[in-house]
This record gives C-alpha cells, structure tokens and sequence, in this order.
C-alpha cells in the first residue's frame, strides 16, 4: 500500500513539473512573438553601404539618394546661356528633404578664396566643443598674419594684440576677415590645417588639396553636409554665415534665411551654403573668370530654388 502511494506521490509531482515547464514554454512563446511584433528590424548599414553608396539610414528606414533630372536639365540650360563649362564652373545641389541631388564637375579644383574660413572655423568650435579652449581665450596676432581687406580684426587691432576667438571666429566669417584666417590658420600651421579640415570629408583628396588653398564641389558640399548634420555644435558659425556677404551671391534673390559662405580671389568667385526654403537645400556654386560672377551665382541660387519649390504648391 505504502509503494503505492509512493508512486502515485512520485507521479502527481513529475505531472506538476511538466506543467510547470509547458506554462514556461507556454510564456517564453507569446514573449518573443509579441517582441517579434513590436520590435523594428534593423539592418547594420554597413551591409547597406556595400550594396549600394546611395542608400542612407534615418529612423531606421532606407531611402535611396536619387539624381535630379530637373535640376540637372535646368544647370545643363544656364551652363549654354551663360558660357559656363568644365573649365570654368563647377555645382552642387543636394535637398535635404528629399535626398535629390546634382553635382556638376565634382572633382573639379579651384581655388577656394574665402569658402575656405567655414572649415577653418569648424576647427575651432571642434576645439571649443570638447573643451580645448573658450571663446574667450585669446590668440596673438603676429605681424605677418597681417593681409588687407574687410572686418575688425584688420581695421582695429594691432600686430602683438591677443584676440578672443569670439572676435575672431566672428570677424573671419561676417566680415570674412583675411587677418583672422591668417591668425587662426597660422596656430595650427598651414600643412596640419589642411589634412584636419580633410576629416570633414570622405572624398579622396589629391596632392594638390593639401598642399594649396584649393577646393571642388564635391569636397565643399561635404563639408556643408557635415555642417548641416551638426547643426546644434555649430550654431553660432551657422547664424553668422547667415549674416555673411550682407544679402549677395546665393542669398540676393531669395527671401529665406541661407546660411553662406562665398569666396573672391584672382577671378575665381564662388558661394555655397545651407538654404531654408520651404525643404532644406545645400548648394554651392564655383566660377573662374566670368564677369558679374555674384550676379551669376545669385540668378542660379534662385533659379533652382523656385524650380524644386513650384512642384510643391
């Protein structure tokens, strides 16, 4: 009789173990379908880069960068009218919006002038951002930092003075202050300069780039790329390339905020910044040797512009 119940004891407790472990298993199932329900699939975009360099990630859905045709026909149209080829005009455009692009003579150099100031800058507020300096500390401005031309830093200060970099960092691009940049290339040495604002760019850059003040839409508009996608660590350079040029180039036709930096020197004219429309757009274009460039440029700026948005109303 006592084996009996033994056994039966034995058996009701191997009975409660096996329900025990079904209503487990019974659990674990419905957890990990409901998560399979809820959870977002997630694709390493490095597996996306390597098939294809077009497709971009944001909020964990790919979209893919597409030419514009429009614009392109567009540039193709003002290029003919206006005398502009391979060797004298380079663009970019790209819509933040909508991931449309067109780029015109990429990997064409020329010499940058004073779009050169917005890397140059970026440098700098790198600098302020983790700490290595304030806008407050000061840099001497050496005598042969000293090169004519507009903003406070040429007109009123002396060689010997020490200058804020609020004044400096201001004065390079409002004013595009040719004194600054020389003060603020001349701390960090003319070749190491060139190779740190490289980083702002994943294009491979020739010899030439690192060597002389040179520049080409494809490396301009990485760096306004990766000005635009840091907007919050550069917000003050931001609204005083807002201010910069006082309404010319790109800024003169449009009634939007744009957010610019152009460049004058020996006959090479060019502008290239962020553009507040109605969509966010980058744009920059390059010019050597055409008369009445600013004005070129700004009927250009305007031109692409009113083409993206009379699609929109």
């Amino acid at each position: 009789m006592k084996k009996r119940e033994k056994k039966k004891n034995f058996k009701n407790i191997i009975c409660i173990i096996l329900i025990i472990i079904l209503a487990f298993i019974l659990v674990s199932t419905f957890y990990i379908d409901k998560r399979s329900i809820t959870k977002e699939v997630f694709i390493p975009i490095q597996t996306w880069a390597s098939i294809s360099p077009n497709i971009i990630v944001e909020d964990s859905v790919y979209i893919e960068e597409t030419e514009s045709e429009e614009v392109k026909n567009l540039i193709t149209d003002i290029m003919s009218a206006n005398g502009l080829n391979s060797s004298n005009f380079g663009f970019f455009f790209y819509n933040i919006d909508t991931r449309e692009y067109y780029f015109y003579n990429e990997n064409k150099y020329f010499t940058a002038a004073s779009t050169v100031k917005v890397p140059v800058a970026m440098l700098y507020y790198d600098k302020i951002n983790n700490g290595e300096i304030t806008e407050e500390s000061t840099l001497l401005y050496k005598s042969n930092a000293y090169e004519a031309g507009a903003g406070e830093v040429t007109s009123k200060y002396r060689a010997g003075s020490y200058i804020p970099y609020s004044v400096l960092l201001r004065e390079l691009i409002v004013n595009s202050d040719n004194t600054a940049n020389n003060i603020l290339i001349g701390n960090i040495g003319f070749n190491k300069y060139r190779y740190e604002i490289a980083k702002y760019s994943d294009k491979e850059l020739s010899s030439q780039f690192y060597s002389s003040n040179v520049t080409c839409p494809g490396f301009s508009y990485d760096v306004v790329k990766y000005l635009y996608n840091h907007s919050d660590e550069y917000a003050e350079l931001i609204e005083n390339m807002k201010k910069s040029s006082y309404g010319k180039y790109l800024k003169e036709n449009l009634e939007y905020d744009v957010a610019h930096k152009y460049g004058s020197y020996n006959g090479y004219v060019h502008d290239y910044g962020i553009i507040y429309g109605k969509q966010t757009y980058l744009m920059g274009v390059f010019t050597r040797n055409k008369n009445n460039a600013p004005t070129l440029i700004a009927n250009i700026g305007k031109k692409v512009v009113d083409l993206v948005e009379e699609n929109l109303e």
